[in-house]
């Protein structure tokens, strides 16, 4: 494995959990509205009908009953794919390591969103890939910056081939690219010959119902598009899937062959009968539901314990699973996020979301998975941390100025 380029980067730990414990760590789905028992009668059957084929090894394809439950989630966003095109993954993660080692070559850089998904800088790393910010202003992405950032980096000898994003309600901001900025950034890709990678698990979380036309649906040719039941779903089965341009699809496909040599053909079954007996409508509506009600309470919880003009900021998105908050004078969110476990709560501090060691000055708080009830106490623990971090660096001015 080519990690001699740089280190893979550090994964946070998120899935702690014991004794009090309120934790915003972890971006994990609440598998409390998935119909249990609707699922155990469907998988039962699956087994007593077809059990020694789902239990065997399979193809690198995805099943031919799990295309139009893919197919239907990507259309709600003006997705465009076929069978042809799709190519079996456990999950994004694996999806992400796929495109590095099977599309990019060792020591090419791949220009990232940022701040960026740890699992996606950590993937690209391993497969021995330099990583590079790409150019943002306030709106997010800035495609009038990127082809001579791209020149840029290339006139320094750097092999700039990738651009990889999480456009809709992105991880850890919350953030959503405009439609504007979406036309304008697939223009720029192609005018600097860069490959798009589209990174889009919580797309359909968006709290109103209403969601954004993905990349891959504006630009199927040169957008790479990963997509992930773990989140419509549930992550224990470790399923989803690549769009990609033809030509790249059966490279991906001979790639995740060598990975994972099969997809889970029970998995992709299970899926594949859910669909097609219950459709996605019900869940998806409940976890939006669920999530707009849960940022809701996090955010107004924030607003009274920190109040809105105060050093910490933060705004409150429109879907997805987090909250993103930065300290406008700088602070050490890394030592911040050890007192706070001694208070029982948990965060991720914005130190993992960089690329070079950036982001000191931000922490990032999930709530999709928080019991309602818990939501105000882990926000009242944390901002009573937040708030002594404030008083020591005041007392160390005031101190320093005597």
């Amino acid at each position: 494995m080519w990690t001699d380029v740089r280190p893979a980067a550090e994964m946070p730990q998120l899935f702690e959990r014991g004794g009090d414990l309120i934790s915003f760590a972890g971006g994990l789905p609440d598998l409390d509205l998935l119909p249990l028992k609707e699922l155990s009668e469907q998988m039962g059957r699956l087994m007593r009908l077809g059990g020694r084929i789902a239990l065997q090894y399979s193809t690198p394809h995805v099943a031919k009953a799990l295309v139009p439950a893919i197919t239907d989630l990507m259309a709600r966003e003006g997705g465009r794919t076929d069978a042809g095109n799709l190519v079996p993954t456990a999950g994004s993660q694996m999806g992400l390591l796929a495109i590095g080692l099977g599309v990019a070559v060792p020591g090419e850089t791949v220009l990232c969103q940022t701040p960026a998904y740890p699992g996606a800088a950590a993937a690209f790393r391993t497969a021995g890939l330099r990583l590079h910010g790409a150019p943002e202003d306030a709106g997010g992405l800035d495609p009038q910056a990127l082809p001579a950032t791209v020149a840029r980096l290339r006139a320094e000898g750097q092999r700039v081939r990738m651009l990889y994003c999480n456009p809709t309600f992105q991880n850890p901001t919350g953030a959503t690219l405009s439609v504007e900025r979406r036309h304008q950034l697939l223009d720029a890709a192609r005018e600097a010959d860069l490959l798009i990678v589209e990174d889009n698990p919580y797309g359909l979380l968006g709290f109103d119902g209403r969601t954004v036309q993905t990349l891959q649906g504006l630009d199927p040719e040169n957008v790479i598009h990963l997509g992930t039941f773990s989140k419509v779903f549930a992550p224990g089965l470790r399923c989803g899937w690549i769009a990609a341009p033809a030509p790249l699809a059966e490279r991906l496909r001979r790639t995740t062959e060598v990975m994972a040599l099969s997809p889970s053909a029970f998995t992709q079954a299970a899926l594949a009968a859910f669909h097609a007996r219950s459709g996605w409508d019900a869940l998806i509506d409940a976890y939006r539901e669920r999530y707009r009600e849960r940022c809701g309470l996090m955010a107004d919880a924030l607003e009274d314990e920190l109040g809105t003009d105060g050093p910490w900021q933060w705004r409150r998105p429109d879907g997805g699973f987090y909250l993103w908050l930065r300290h406008t004078a700088g602070a050490d969110t890394r030592r911040l996020a050890l007192a706070a476990a001694e208070q029982g709560v948990s965060f991720v501090p914005g130190t993992h979301f960089g690329l070079d060691g950036e982001g000191g000055d931000a922490l990032r708080l999930a709530f999709s998975n928080v019991p309602r009830g818990r939501i105000a106490e882990g926000v009242s623990r944390l901002a009573a941390v937040l708030r002594g971090a404030e008083a020591d660096a005041g007392a160390d001015v005031e101190g320093r100025t005597v």
